[in-house]
């Protein structure tokens, strides 16, 4: 942890108001030459648990490997203090030196709706212009289920300043237009990357709007803080091309043609900047069929995790993923999990295979 160590000397003083505690600044060159690089700097905001240290290491990896001309000031919000994954993003950050990162720790005391897979870390970016410092008027929030591909310096000069934010559409989250109010014929955003004007964010209010719309919609927002950013912010969003924030299926253009932009899609598709992995088929789990997943595999073997295998790989899973995987050559975007779920099909396999169990048992 050498490398570490000599990281932490570049660790000042916390800002201003999280309510709970800050973290220094690791730091990745010396202030003099941050200074000299103040316009190519792009401010960047991840939040998330430490359990998704992992997944944020690879993205931050490969938003520092492929904007090597740009400084990268990140924030990192996250719901606690733990310092073996900590660590282990520190020694993965530790050959870069384009970047800065600083680390709050912040947990909400708003009642706020969650489940068993929607937690309060999931409403974190609604409150970034009150935990980050008023000094820090735009921001690029990314998702940590993400890998960058291309410099983002076109992105982060979007003016925004007639804005609240910019985003990509998300023709997968149309049909929720008409329970949240928007207009028929406007744009539904992805709130995986948001381009945010945090000046007009305090200006107008805008983290108490959202807070008080999640808590009175409670579980009526299927995609809840992003329901609630289209359903509140729909007249002030820019729109963003796809490119910014592509969603990994879109990476298979030729199976969207129903889409109204698809065009669109597949030009983004063949020079995405941002390919972000929605769905429950993340790149990280073993039996998911997934695009875009060697792409994940080839950054995370360049972080302090790169040992690590697949989540849920074993022999007992095997038939799972070769079903799946079957399924997906095949042009499906079912999942095996979902065959024995939703289909009568699967439902007389997956009781059958339980009774088999069960009788195994006795």
């Amino acid at each position: 942890m050498e490398g570490f160590a000599k990281a932490r000397g570049y660790w000042a003083n916390a800002v201003k108001t999280a309510p709970n505690e800050t973290s220094p600044p690791l730091a990745g060159r010396a202030p003099g030459e941050q200074a000299r690089a103040a316009d190519r700097t792009i401010t960047v905001l991840f939040c998330c648990d430490p359990g998704y240290y992992q997944h944020l290491a690879v993205a931050l990896v490969s938003l520092l490997l492929n904007n090597a001309s740009n400084f990268l000031d990140v924030h990192l919000i996250s719901s606690r203090r733990d310092s073996a994954p900590e660590l282990k993003l520190a020694e993965s950050l530790r050959g870069y030196r384009n970047f800065r990162l600083r680390i709050y720790y912040w947990r909400s005391n708003q009642n706020l709706y969650t489940s068993h897979h929607i937690t309060m870390e999931t409403y974190t970016r609604l409150f970034a212009a009150t935990i980050l410092d008023d000094s820090i008027d735009k921001i690029l929030y990314l998702d940590s289920d993400l890998i960058v591909v291309d410099d983002l310096m076109n992105l982060w000069r979007t003016d925004v300043r007639d804005h609240v934010l910019a985003a990509v559409p998300d023709p997968f989250g149309l049909w929720r237009r008409e329970a949240l109010g928007m207009p028929r014929e406007g744009s539904y955003v992805n709130a995986g990357v948001l381009l945010l004007n945090l000046a007009r964010w305090r200006s107008d209010d805008l983290t108490r709007r959202l807070a008080d719309f999640i808590a009175r919609e409670g579980d009526n927002l299927v995609f809840h803080d992003q329901d609630a950013i289209n359903a509140i912010l729909h007249a002030a969003t820019k729109v963003l091309p796809y490119r910014w924030n592509l969603q990994a299926r879109m990476l298979r253009p030729h199976r969207l043609t129903s889409l109204a932009d698809h065009a669109a899609i597949a030009r983004a598709a063949r020079s995405p900047a941002i390919i972000h992995y929605t769905s429950a088929r993340k790149p990280w789990l073993f039996v998911a069929a997934t695009p875009g997943k060697q792409l994940y595999r080839h950054y995370l073997r360049l972080t302090a995790w790169r040992t690590a295998p697949p989540i849920g790989k074993s022999w007992s899973r095997l038939p799972e993923y070769l079903a799946n995987h079957a399924l997906d050559l095949l042009g499906s975007d079912y999942t095996w999990e979902r065959v024995l779920r939703s289909t009568t099909v699967g439902r007389i396999i997956d009781r059958s295979a339980r009774l088999l169990a069960t009788g195994r048992a006795h």
